[in-house]
């Protein structure tokens, strides 16, 4: 029950950041702010979603939640790094 308690709050963490990646859409290169924002968000993001589809792995192992588990942290780390990877082609704001 903890270890559920763990994975959905670190998901849930996880999306607002993906959700302030996404939102923040900078209007230009020359929007320091937004381009700072949306960044920072796909890394944080990241840093989220890759500790919960590490921490699933033990859960799944032993029985306790199913293999669906592993697909919300997936789906934010490939989302994350598709919108870090678009920010730094597009924009090349570093």
């Amino acid at each position: 029950m903890l270890c559920t308690l763990v994975l959905v709050a670190s998901e849930l963490a996880a999306a607002f950041w993906l959700f302030v990646a996404f939102w923040m859409s900078p209007r230009d290169e020359h929007d320091r702010e937004a381009l700072d924002g949306a960044g920072l968000g796909a890394l944080f993001t990241m840093g989220f979603a890759v500790p919960a589809l590490l921490l699933t792995i033990v859960p799944v192992k032993l029985g306790w939640l199913r293999r669906l588990w592993f697909a919300p942290p997936a789906v934010m780390v490939a989302l994350a790094a598709v919108r870090y990877g678009y920010l730094v082609h597009v924009y090349d704001p570093w």
